[in-house]
């Protein structure tokens, strides 16, 4: 089992990230939007209704359609785009419910993942898209790409 995010929570955040880029209030054909993005336009054209129903981004139809932020990068934090798509973070199931598991109320393993859930919730909601924007012009952005690599086994 490994623990990472969804395609379509990746997909979504590069898809805001590409919003945020252009700035609050400018449109962006899905299509366009898929193609510099390197993702599926079905995929993307449901991770918008999404998004959306969420209300991070609006759609507009016609030759002159796209879509565009609600509100500035700034007010827009990557939990607020990773929960509109996956739903809320869980690490375990014994978080949310105590009961599907009988050891809950003794088990140490229970406090540790409710206390990597806060701090990984935390960093998620204190990190916006303006932020992450900025970072590509900072050393930050290096190491965001390094996240992104698969990792060499060393022998």
């Amino acid at each position: 089992m490994s623990l990472q995010i969804t395609n379509q929570a990746d997909y979504a955040l590069r898809a805001m990230l590409y919003l945020a880029r252009l700035g609050y209030g400018k449109r962006a054909p899905s299509n366009v939007i898929a193609e510099e993005m390197s993702m599926s336009r079905i995929f993307l054209s449901r991770i918008n209704t999404q998004l959306v129903n969420a209300r991070l981004i609006t759609t507009w139809r016609g030759a002159r359609g796209g879509v565009s932020l609600t509100r500035p990068p700034s007010q827009i934090s990557v939990y607020d785009v990773l929960t509109a798509v996956d739903g809320p973070i869980r690490l375990v199931g014994c978080i949310e419910d105590p009961d599907c598991c009988p050891f809950s109320d003794t088990c140490p393993l229970r406090i540790f993942w409710v206390q990597t859930e806060q701090v990984l919730t935390n960093q998620l909601k204190s990190t916006s898209l303006q932020d992450l924007i900025e970072d590509e012009s900072k050393e930050g952005a290096v190491f965001l790409d390094t996240l992104c690599e698969v990792p060499q086994q060393s022998d």
